[in-house]
């Protein structure tokens, strides 16, 4: 299987189509969005990539924005030697930090141990800050979780640390699924089954809480199994869209009988706690 990706590097004049661009990116089968003082890196399996992904880019043809873009081809050996020249640890709040394994440890209460491995959720992006957050602030206590999409196990590996009593972890990609296994050995966790399959594996399983931080489109192909999962009570947790996005996902929600309790956002990036009834 060929393990390499494509970094696409745009310069965006003016910047503020950053914004634009990554939203229309994202409906895409884009992995991941390195913003920069330039524009944005977009990061997608070789694999996915054809010549014509762009054509209904509309933003890459409006007059309002001048675009450019370079395309490199990128090794696993290449993303894991760059990310560790520049990544630093991520302070979410006074009780939580996420770190490489190569930095000290922490006195944090929840000191947690990333390392990514073409994986997303470093702790960097605005969306997993987000999600960390609502777990940070839910009561984990005796839960049943699923963590659709998992990426880097992260939000799993935080909830587990909360006292979560189980959790599924569950990812299409099989270098989340390996990415997520290891990063629960290096974190001692014990808690967490992960799985490598769609959300269709989970359909005859009932959760306490949902957590999902995948792209737009992504969630909303998993919004009706998001229902056939729930029970009375459940909490959806999801992020990875932006709040112009609101509506779309409130409306898809609220008809599948999912309540919104509370939003948290970061740069115009959004993430949504629902309750299920």
């Amino acid at each position: 299987m060929d393990d390499s990706y494509l970094a696409v590097n745009f310069k965006v004049s003016p910047i503020s189509g950053v914004e634009i661009l990554i939203a229309e990116l994202s409906y895409l089968s884009f992995e991941m969005f390195e913003e920069n003082s330039q524009g944005v890196i977009a990061y997608i399996k070789k694999s996915d990539y054809k010549e014509s992904i762009f054509d209904n880019v509309r933003v890459l043809n409006s007059k309002e924005f001048k675009i450019s873009y370079k395309i490199q081809e990128i090794q696993n050996k290449n993303w894991n030697e760059e990310w560790e020249s520049s990544y630093q640890p991520v302070e979410i709040n006074q009780n939580c930090i996420i770190r490489a394994p190569f930095h000290q440890s922490s006195n944090k209460i929840y000191d947690i141990i990333i390392k990514p491995e073409m994986s997303f959720g470093t702790g960097h992006h605005e969306t997993t800050k987000l999600m960390l957050e609502f777990i940070l602030d839910e009561e984990m206590g005796d839960k049943t979780i699923c963590d659709i999409g998992c990426g880097t196990g992260i939000l799993s590996i935080l909830s587990e640390k909360k006292g979560a009593k189980r959790i599924d972890a569950i990812d299409i990609d099989v270098k989340c699924y390996q990415n997520t296994l290891d990063n629960i050995k290096r974190n001692s966790c014990h808690k967490i089954k992960t799985i490598h399959s769609s959300s269709e594996a989970l359909i005859d399983k009932k959760y306490d809480i949902i957590l999902s931080n995948i792209t737009l489109n992504g969630l909303v192909k998993n919004f009706k199994n998001f229902k056939k999962i729930s029970k009375n009570n459940t909490i959806l947790i999801v992020s990875g869209f932006y709040i112009n996005d609101e509506f779309e996902v409130k409306k898809k929600l609220n008809r599948l009988g999912f309540k919104l309790k509370d939003t948290k956002v970061k740069n115009n990036w959004a993430a949504f706690k629902y309750c299920y009834s």
